[in-house]
């Protein structure tokens, strides 16, 4: 099939039918530390590598329904309550155990509430202030936020940090047909604005873009994922996420009986990366681009081959250069056929 040819399938869902279709919370404490990870991450325009904590605050859930979300499993059905988020990072950053060597300064701080950071339910105002002055001394701070919700809350954060924000956003993909069945409230021009006014305000821009998605013929999600990570690139994105699509919130499964969604597999986020860091502004303009690592064992057909293959994705990400697939004895592959 041609890229570009309409999307498979029948019609996309609502958001009252993918509420239907969820399992049940997880109900998570919004007062006890929350879950955080400590790695290295490539800084774009020649950075270097720099040490990149990402906490994972619990806060109530956005208010899109994306079809593909598995995020409001950890989320809050009432609104976020004043003074959690601040207790949960104080709790991070205090925990000398997990974090001995943790140096600010040096680190990039990454606030993914599974939400909208600038969104008063999600991230009261009085916490917005108060994160900002325990993050005074990083070395950057990202969050996450719906292109539609950026604004003046977005330039007083950044403000208050001193000009060292990037704020991630959820292009997912410019599949016209498939964007627009996602119920994600949002067209990629809205990501263009979004991108654009960040920019405007010195604020620096990550974008998300997935492989995998419904209603994108299997045969062309590897390539709709390269063009989605050329788009946020050309809109001035200086990070490009690349997510493999994931399943388990029941509406996925629904369309995968129908036809219209097929689970990715490991090969497909290794060639989306590899061809991504062939882009002009990956390979020559200082732009990062990364795979998310999380959860791969769920795209892996050999399990033999997975460790290979994931510090295969994670030294291509640091190094930002493409590297020969890992072979594998007990599939008889080359890293790419499974």
């Amino acid at each position: 099939m041609t890229p570009g040819a309409p999307a498979p399938g029948g019609p996309a869902l609502v958001t009252r039918e993918i509420r239907a279709l969820r399992g049940a919370k997880e109900r998570p404490d919004p007062w006890a530390r929350p879950p955080a990870l400590l790695e290295q991450e490539r800084l774009p325009d020649g950075g270097g590598a720099a040490p990149a904590l990402t906490v994972f605050l619990t806060g109530t859930e956005c208010p899109f329904t994306c079809v593909f979300c598995d995020l409001w499993r950890h989320t809050l059905d009432e609104p976020t309550p004043p003074g959690a988020l601040v207790a949960q990072l104080e709790a991070v950053l205090a925990d000398r155990r997990a974090f001995p060597w943790l140096d600010l300064s040096a680190t990039v701080v990454k606030l993914y509430n599974a939400s909208n950071f600038f969104d008063d339910r999600a991230v009261p105002r009085e916490d917005r202030r108060a994160l900002a002055k325990l993050l005074a001394d990083a070395r950057r701070v990202v969050v996450e936020c719906h292109p539609r919700l950026v604004g003046p809350a977005c330039r007083r954060f950044a403000r208050a940090l001193g000009g060292r924000l990037e704020v991630a956003l959820g292009l997912e993909t410019v599949h016209p047909e498939a964007s627009a069945r996602l119920n994600k409230g949002m067209e990629p021009e809205d990501f263009d604005r979004a991108a654009a006014g960040l920019l405007a305000e010195g604020i620096a821009v990550r974008a998300f873009v997935q492989v995998g998605l419904p209603w994108i013929p299997a045969g062309e999600s590897v390539e709709w994922a390269v063009r989605s990570a050329a788009h946020a690139l050309a809109a001035g994105a200086r990070h490009v996420v690349v997510i493999p699509t994931r399943g388990g919130n029941g509406a996925m499964e629904l369309l995968a009986e129908r036809g219209d969604f097929v689970p990715p597999v490991l090969s497909d986020l290794e060639e989306a990366l590899a061809r991504c860091l062939e882009l002009p502004e990956a390979r020559d303009g200082g732009a990062v681009v990364t795979a998310d690592l999380w959860d791969l064992s769920a795209f892996a057909r050999c399990p033999a081959c997975l460790p290979a293959r994931r510090a295969r994705l994670r030294r291509m990400g640091l190094s930002g250069r493409g590297e020969p697939p890992a072979a594998c004895q007990t599939c008889g592959s080359g890293g790419g056929s499974r």
